[in-house]
């Protein structure tokens, strides 16, 4: 009987605490916004096999330095806790190594250019401090592509029109009325990738994965 009285307990405090929680979010305007960022981004390492007149082969493995990116959003609250935002996002990570069994190549890069959709949940609080929100977002790739830079030539693969996920979770800041700061860090999947050749080569990259983190610092107007 204690164990069956503490799970009611239980429930009712989680119905209570939701309840509270939902009430306080109903308390948040309606409106837009719209934000710039700055991020950096980690792209983790990569195997992978060239198909084509490149020169590189199979069983190449690509390494990356810390990467940077930029980006925009506009979004709409819409007064019960949940937002909707339609972002912008540029990502490069510069190539800190390409090694296969008789290649070596240490300048190019690995970048990308996509539009999300993303929706959010926001957990606003009666003090009006801190906003901390998650979400997730869809995303369109309009350009993704992987540059290799030698003296002799420059070769490079890219694709248009693959779909990603992302995952968001970080917090809004206030500073005044009208504007606040945003951190937070995202998680982009778009597994591997098939790269046709763009420039320099023929065949394609077969088939290097593109899943980077990152940690990203906004300016947001509320309007």
């Amino acid at each position: 009987m204690n164990y069956l009285t503490s799970i009611c307990r239980t429930a009712v405090l989680g119905c209570i605490a939701a309840t509270s929680l939902q009430s306080i979010a109903a308390t948040e305007p309606r409106g837009y916004y719209a934000t710039i960022y700055a991020q950096a981004s980690r792209l983790g390492s990569t195997s992978f096999d060239e198909n084509g007149n490149g020169g590189l082969g199979a069983g190449l493995t690509a390494k990356f330095d810390m990467g940077f990116g930029f980006g925009g959003d506009i979004g709409f609250r819409y007064g019960n806790g949940w937002a909707a935002e339609v972002e912008w996002n540029y990502r490069r990570h510069d190539l800190k190594s390409l090694r296969g069994p008789a290649t070596a190549v240490n300048d190019g890069d690995f970048a990308s250019n996509i539009f999300f959709v993303n929706g959010l949940r926001r957990f606003p609080s009666t003090s009006g401090g801190w906003t901390p929100y998650v979400g997730a977002g869809i995303g369109w790739v309009q350009e993704i592509d992987f540059d290799l830079n030698s003296p002799r030539r420059d070769r490079a693969w890219s694709k248009q029109g693959k779909m990603g996920l992302q995952l968001i979770a970080g917090a809004e800041i206030p500073m005044t009325k009208d504007w606040r700061l945003t951190a937070d860090i995202r998680m982009l999947r778009l597994g591997s990738v098939e790269l046709p050749a763009e420039e320099g080569v023929t065949g394609r990259l077969s088939k290097p994965d593109y899943n980077p983190v990152s940690v990203q610092l906004g300016l947001r107007r509320m309007f």
